[in-house]
């Protein structure tokens, strides 16, 4: 596992140690008022809790650049492309014609990524981040080394935040 997965673990367990106390002593829950209109509708709530979950923010930013990492190490356009909105990315058949030929010169990446900063604009994620791949050529011959800052920007659909448009669209190829 990766540092990084099991600094997500230790701290998982953490805020479960103390959540558990707090759950264990806390008051019985009070009866609702007497007047119906005072409490919060139950759908209010849950609507509160999924527009929250809608919110684009760096774990949304870490999931969706975690695909993109999984694919090229992974050697998979699949899951590569399963990053990118192909219904609303400009281009995407030019794109995905780009990483079947990228996928067809290397026959593995190396991936490191660190998301810079992450925003809100106009209803759209945007990840700033530092990428590094290296490409072991097929058949052999010098791993080639490629490094920059990609500016993503995302937007939330059925399938949670998926990819609609990145800079320099040619670090791929």
């Amino acid at each position: 596992m990766t540092r990084r997965a099991l600094s997500l673990i230790a701290l998982f367990i953490f805020a479960f140690a103390l959540a558990l106390p707090a759950q264990q002593s806390a008051p019985p829950a009070e009866a609702p008022p007497a007047d119906a209109s005072q409490a919060p509708a139950p759908e209010t709530n849950a609507k509160q809790s999924n527009s929250t979950a809608d919110a684009f923010d760096e774990r949304a930013a870490a999931q969706v650049l975690a695909t993109l990492r999984d694919g090229l190490e992974g050697h998979s356009q699949r899951r590569l492309l399963s990053a990118f909105d192909p219904d609303k990315m400009d281009g995407f058949l030019t794109f995905q014609d780009q990483i079947d030929a990228y996928f067809n010169r290397y026959e593995g990446f190396r991936v490191t990524l660190r998301i810079l900063q992450t925003s809100e604009e106009d209803n759209r994620g945007v990840i700033l981040a530092a990428f590094q791949v290296e490409g072991e050529p097929r058949g052999g011959g010098r791993v080639s080394h490629r490094e920059a800052q990609l500016r993503f920007e995302l937007e939330r659909g059925p399938k949670g935040w998926k990819i609609v448009d990145f800079n320099p669209r040619g670090f791929f190829s």
